[in-house]
């Protein structure tokens, strides 16, 4: 590549939103995952308060279930 080419490949931001974006549902879903267990009890506990019955949630009955 000549020198005019490589400054302006340096210089181009084509590409940089969706990056970004990446960037950002990267780390949402390695919050999730930090979290998952606390979110999942928060949630139990949500919809118990809700519903006025108690609710087994775990990751165990998940798998076992599996989606409907």
């Amino acid at each position: 590549m000549k020198k005019g080419k490589v400054k302006r490949f340096i210089k181009d931001e084509r590409g940089v939103n969706t990056v970004e974006i990446v960037i950002i549902i990267a780390v949402v879903v390695g919050i999730a995952l930090i979290f998952r267990d606390k979110m999942t009890s928060f949630a139990v506990s949500v919809l118990n308060n809700v519903l006025k019955t108690e609710i087994e949630i775990s990751p165990e009955t998940i798998r076992e279930e599996g989606i409907r």
